[in-house]
């Protein structure tokens, strides 16, 4: 095979370091950092983990910080050493994060100020830390993360990182049960890397702005990572208003900003946002939730020169698996798009055989593009497996094209009347409206007149501002559009839908009807 052989993520940080050290690597608030200082920030705190707390390679290290430089170089300085960096999404309950430190086997905490509040209501006699790096605050039993940059020159502990080596525990995020620990090996962030640079056609000339949480995959698995494969720059977002991030994509002439359907519905709804030189943009990429059609003509008109990209994948499948091209992202807004190469799918029945292009199914892939597993939980993951597939837990079809269109969780299809109802085709049909911000769909018992038919169909709706939306009007929408059965029967408002710490709509508190 010819090329520089590339075998961790480390060996993608050197490849880089050397081709560009004067280049910018990360950017934050206001300041930028050359990849060859940013090596010097990494050797120096990794020198001082070890020497200082006795930091080797297979150590974990956990981190509960906003997207800030102090977090970049500790990925990095992690890294770099041969060790496991563990995620904390400091929104999590207490009793969720004291089940990750608890089991993570994390001796050292790295927490930022704005983190510690909540970390340390989790701390406890079962938590495996043993030190605590402080960000930006001087807590008594802290040690100052400054305090350990400071000083000191290359640092030449360099143990072998091999492929299969484990790099990150990245916990999932469901909205029922506690967090599962998803082990990320280094040939797993590398095939995550390559496939992310083909899929959104990356480049090194690009700035990235970050946005997404780096406890999220996509952040840590997928563009910090990348960036530095790419010798690109990633511009670090601590926030996540409309208004500041529209100041950092002009200021820093942002290429590429992946985000969630939501926020580009707010960006897009500032009132002078054509007033901003934003033709620096030259990527858009949003997953999560289904995009309102509205946005997307929205963006169209403010970017036109950008591609929109809806992609798709999940935490167990190392990398994203579907990416649907710009061209597609008007006329098919409802599908994640085309697999991806090298990763294989099957949409498959409940007797476990492949279904006709059209027909529902549970979407499938195959082990090869899955994790080796849940940290601390043998046997977790092949609850999943059906043979060498593995069961996403999401209902989609395929049609001849080979496009695909998911229909919502498994756990989310209605049965009105004996027929199938499908939330997530609901959900797209409402967000057509160009009156609507967001929606969720599910389902309620039926009751009184209507209870033979099992189950109702319930939309609860944000409005868009200054919207003055009726129950009237989304039926109306819907009955244009959808068959006569699933035709929300409950339409409720609200200012706000439930969601969980990472973001996800919590649909099971969407049955309560909050107007009584």
């Amino acid at each position: 095979m010819s090329g520089v052989p590339l075998h961790s993520i480390r060996d993608v940080w050197y490849h880089n370091l050397e081709k560009f050290p004067g280049k910018a690597a990360a950017v934050c608030e206001g300041a930028a950092y050359t990849y060859r200082e940013c090596d010097r920030l990494s050797d120096r705190l990794r020198r001082q983990l070890a020497e200082r707390l006795g930091f080797r390679k297979g150590d974990k290290v956990a981190v509960a910080a906003p997207n800030c430089f102090e977090y970049f170089i500790t990925y990095w300085a992690v890294v770099k050493s041969g060790g496991v960096l563990v995620p904390v999404n400091t929104r999590l309950a207490t009793q969720e994060l004291e089940h990750i430190l608890a089991r993570s086997d994390a001796g050292i905490l790295v927490v930022h100020r704005q983190s510690w509040p909540a970390v340390n209501k989790a701390l406890s006699e079962r938590c495996s830390v043993k030190h605590v790096v402080g960000i930006a605050f001087g807590e008594a039993d802290a040690i100052p993360f400054e305090a350990l940059t400071g000083e000191g020159g290359e640092y030449d502990y360099h143990p072998e990182i091999r492929e299969d080596d484990l790099g990150i525990i990245m916990h999932t995020s469901g909205t029922t049960g506690r967090p599962k620990g998803a082990m990320m090996r280094h040939g797993d962030l590398l095939f995550n890397n390559k496939l992310a640079v083909f899929a959104h056609s990356l480049r090194h000339e690009d700035v990235h702005l970050l946005v997404v949480p780096m406890f999220h995959a996509t952040a840590l698995d997928s563009l910090v990572p990348t960036s530095a494969l790419l010798g690109s720059t990633i511009v670090l977002a601590p926030r996540s208003g409309a208004r500041y991030l529209a100041d950092l994509m002009r200021e820093h002439r942002i290429t590429t900003f992946f985000g969630v359907p939501m926020l580009f519905s707010l960006l897009v709804r500032l009132p002078d946002l054509d007033g901003y030189d934003l033709g620096s943009l030259r990527l858009i990429a949003y997953a999560g939730a289904p995009m309102p059609v509205t946005t997307i003509r929205r963006l169209r008109k403010l970017f036109p020169e950008a591609m929109l990209h809806n992609f798709y994948g999940l935490t167990e499948t190392i990398s994203m698996t579907h990416v649907l091209p710009s061209k597609d992202a008007d006329v098919r807004p409802e599908s994640i798009g085309k697999l991806l190469p090298q990763v294989s799918q099957r949409i498959l029945d409940e007797a476990g055989e492949d279904v006709p292009p059209g027909q529902v199914g549970s979407l499938h892939f195959h082990r090869s593009n899955i994790i080796c597993g849940y940290w601390k939980e043998p046997g977790r993951l092949e609850q999943s497996m059906r043979g060498d597939w593995f069961d996403s837990g999401d209902l989609a079809t395929v049609d001849e094209e080979g496009y695909v269109y998911l229909k919502g969780r498994s756990k989310d299809m209605i049965i009105v009347g004996g027929e199938n109802v499908y939330a997530l085709e609901v959900e797209h049909c409402i967000m057509t409206h160009e009156d609507v911000l967001e929606a969720a769909v599910v389902g309620v018992p039926a009751t009184g007149v209507r209870t033979h038919l099992g189950e109702l169909v319930k939309a609860v709706i944000v409005p868009g501002p200054g919207a003055d939306l009726t129950e009237a009007d989304i039926k109306r929408h819907c009955a244009e559009r959808l068959a006569s059965y699933k035709v929300p029967h409950i339409v409720e408002f609200r200012p706000q839908l439930p969601r969980n710490p990472s973001g996800k709509v919590l649909k099971r508190l969407l049955g309560q009807d909050i107007r009584t």
